[in-house]
């Protein structure tokens, strides 16, 4: 059915939630800033700038030196806290095998991306991945996944984008492309941005 499949990677395809968990608590501790647990939803999904602002004012390298320092305490421990979900490699190996072209499109950096994908055995079946590192403009703007899928070679008739954030499945809309909104939990509203299809489990999509 679709030659072209892009994906989200945290809460898609890995489980960044340890390391986030970590980097986020660290910085926060560091900086005289109370670490809410019952928050981290919030936490994570908002711009690192945004999140600070709201607790700190003042001069911008103060504002560097936490961005530092959670990049530091991520870095170092992306491989020991990250994984991917069970049905990630079986899905990807079913895709890979039918000659599908897989990309990501993530706020994640590039080389996190690529250094998950290897621990597990699959950062050469998904040779597209376009980080934050080349995000010019964020999503849902389709910017990151007309780019994705231009270094797949594919066009909006082959290309499917599956993701559990809905702001990837606003920015696949926007781009023109069929869109697999993920819900594993049963939780996500896909109303609020009208995906194609729904699925609970990568095993599921369709074409696989």
């Amino acid at each position: 059915m679709y030659k072209n499949y892009i994906f989200g990677f945290g809460r898609t395809l890995a489980d960044l939630t340890r390391g986030y968990r970590l980097a986020y608590s660290q910085a926060f501790r560091s900086f005289g800033i109370p670490y809410e647990p019952s928050k981290e939803e919030e936490y994570f999904s908002t711009p690192i700038y945004d999140l600070f602002s709201k607790y700190r004012t003042g001069c911008a390298c103060v504002f560097r030196d936490f961005m530092t320092q959670l990049i530091t305490v991520y870095d170092r421990n992306v491989m020991q806290t990250s994984s991917v979900y069970p049905d990630v490699s079986p899905c990807i190996r079913k895709l890979y095998a039918k000659g599908c072209r897989m990309g990501i499109v993530t706020d994640s950096y590039e080389q996190h991306v690529h250094q998950i994908l290897a621990e597990f055995g699959l950062d050469r079946m998904i040779p597209s991945v376009v980080g934050i590192d080349r995000m010019a403009v964020e999503r849902p703007h389709p910017y990151s996944v007309n780019l994705c899928m231009r270094e797949l070679g594919g066009s909006e008739g082959d290309t499917v984008l599956v993701s559990s954030d809905p702001k990837d499945i606003m920015a696949g809309g926007n781009a023109g492309i069929d869109t697999v909104l993920l819900d594993r939990d049963g939780t996500s509203v896909p109303g609020s941005c009208s995906p194609t299809h729904v699925i609970s489990s990568l095993l599921d999509l369709p074409g696989i």
